[in-house]
């Protein structure tokens, strides 16, 4: 198993697994072109794309489903009410309505000899989902957009190889943003995203001894930095033990290497 985060922020989110003989997407908030361009950077035909896992229907990502599903006939899985929602959003802007897989959240389903469970997760939308993928020796864990850590959660946490993990904000830096109280509040609420304090604090907690790499994700442009959340989780895992554990911070404008497992 191997991955890569093509884009990771407010603006596009868009990772890609290979695993198993398989080659598939998490979210595609990128657009068309630009994805294009960063799976070719890697040596990936854009139409060797196996499946999309939907998270959520925010636009950072899907924004790029329309496009990118129009050229290329790549399967797209989600559950209902996020597919409802799409579907309704299309609808209403006078756009193709694209086909979906479902799946049920919290149900693991198979693909080819992939394991893939929809983990649910506190955020503001319809019925979003983090999403836990196996192939009988590996586990990886991406966990984004979520307003707090679940039990559910933290039992996915658990035993994951790798942990693609939101650190989106510094608190401190999100109260001095100059932004407004209710965007402030829907941000560190229990539906918004995880500081990097929530992010240590989950891998201290729940991360086991099968750990081997985190890449912090979902970095806020203007209330985070990454050598703050980087330097944080250094010291985390320095203290928990798990000096060996390779960390990453992924990028908005540009993917990251291909992180073997």
């Amino acid at each position: 198993m191997r991955f890569s985060v093509l884009a990771s922020g407010s603006s596009a989110n868009a990772t890609l697994i290979e695993a198993a003989g398989l080659r598939l997407l998490i979210d595609i908030g990128l657009n068309c072109r630009t994805l294009e361009q960063r799976l070719k950077a890697l040596d990936v035909a854009p139409e060797s794309l196996d499946g999309i896992l939907i998270t959520h229907e925010h636009t950072d990502h899907i924004g790029g489903l329309e496009v990118f599903t129009k050229k290329y006939t790549v399967p797209i899985f989600a559950n209902y009410n996020t597919a409802a929602v799409i579907e309704r959003q299309c609808r209403c802007h006078q756009r193709a309505v694209p086909e979906f897989n479902f799946f049920e959240s919290g149900l693991p389903f198979m693909l080819g000899d992939l394991t893939i469970t929809p983990v649910p997760i506190p955020h503001d939308t319809a019925e979003p989902v983090a999403y836990v993928i196996e192939d009988g020796a590996q586990k990886l864990g991406y966990f984004t957009d979520l307003g707090y850590v679940t039990e559910g959660v933290a039992q996915a946490i658990t035993g994951c190889t790798a942990l693609i993990l939101e650190s989106n904000h510094d608190l401190q830096m999100l109260r001095n943003s100059g932004r407004g109280f209710q965007l402030i509040s829907r941000i560190s609420g229990r539906a918004g995203h995880l500081s990097n304090d929530q992010a240590c604090e989950a891998v201290a907690t729940y991360a086991s001894d099968e750990l081997r790499t985190i890449t912090l994700a979902h970095l806020s442009r203007d209330c985070n930095q990454p050598e703050l959340a980087g330097a944080l989780m250094s010291g985390t895992l320095k203290h928990i033990g798990k000096q060996n554990v390779t960390l990453a911070i992924a990028k908005q404008n540009e993917s990251l290497p291909f992180m073997e497992l």
